[in-house]
């Protein structure tokens, strides 16, 4: 009986040891194979949709073709293009015809004019003469009417209305005195036009160096596009020129973290002389 009681004890301390033991095999082994998982990550330029205009990713194919590459492995990476002739697009990046209205898509549907082989179309409805007047002063419902057109007809729908809406004339919703044109853009609810959208697209850039400004205009129009579909593939325009003023590519680094929490992807701008800037930027974010 005594020897029974002596070995009892030792038997517990023997299992304790075994199942330590294993316990920090596991451990170990689960250290060990997180470095594999973070080297084999994505960079973050290929886990982002991108959309340019057809010239710009056409230059930026001459100046860097295996940033092009990249930003093609990704989710999705769009051009948008007014005309179905010229270069061929870069392997894995799809065209988006680009409209600025309603009743101009559903012309094109109409007339059998939509580009051959064009499966997402953009609207841009802003306060210029492209986009016509009814529009311009009750943009939601149009926009609307865009995104049905597109998917009653196959099409997938990209809204990237404009800021300057709000500046309309007697327009249904425009911006108060006391207001900044951001706050009236969330007020009027226009990302709420993003209910049958797939893309909907935040214009951002103008305020892209007050980052407070834009951290606010991209997260609450990011939420309030949701709420109306949750669904739908938020992203936000930035530029390496906002407002025509070029800015480093670490300015545009800046830009891009500070709303990388609200959105999927980005809308890029750029002019010629400031491609440099734009691909050091995608580079940046190619590690």
């Amino acid at each position: 009986m005594h020897s029974q009681i002596l070995r009892a004890p030792l038997a517990r301390r023997r299992a304790i040891l075994v199942l330590t033991g294993f316990v920090a095999l596991l451990l170990g082994l689960a250290f060990w194979s997180r470095e594999p998982a973070i080297s084999a990550e994505k960079p973050i330029v290929q886990r982002l949709y991108w959309i340019f205009y057809k010239e710009d990713i056409e230059r930026i194919n001459a100046f860097d073709p295996g940033m092009v590459r990249q930003l093609a492995a990704g989710p999705g990476t769009y051009a948008l293009t007014r005309s179905p002739f010229g270069p061929r697009l870069p392997p894995g990046v799809l065209p988006a015809e680009n409209f600025f209205s309603a009743a101009s898509l559903q012309l094109a549907i109409a007339s059998g004019a939509v580009y051959p082989g064009v499966r997402f179309v953009a609207e841009d409805p802003e306060d210029w003469r492209a986009t016509p007047m009814p529009e311009r002063l009750t943009p939601i419902p149009y926009m609307k009417k865009f995104a049905a057109a597109a998917n009653t007809h196959g099409l997938t729908p990209i809204l990237v209305p404009a800021r300057d809406l709000m500046r309309v004339p007697n327009a249904a919703c425009t911006q108060n005195p006391a207001d900044t044109i951001s706050q009236a853009y969330i007020s009027c609810g226009i990302p709420s036009a993003a209910a049958d959208a797939r893309f909907f697209v935040i214009q951002a850039a103008a305020v892209e160096t007050n980052l407070p400004a834009l951290r606010q205009l991209v997260s609450q129009g990011a939420a309030e596009a949701r709420r109306a579909n949750p669904r739908v593939i938020v992203l936000a325009t930035l530029s390496a020129a906002p407002n025509g003023t070029p800015v480093p590519y670490a300015a545009v680094d800046r830009a891009a973290q500070a709303v990388l929490p609200y959105v999927k992807g980005f809308e890029m701008n750029s002019e010629p002389p400031n491609d440099h800037a734009l691909v050091s930027f995608l580079q940046d974010l190619g590690g």
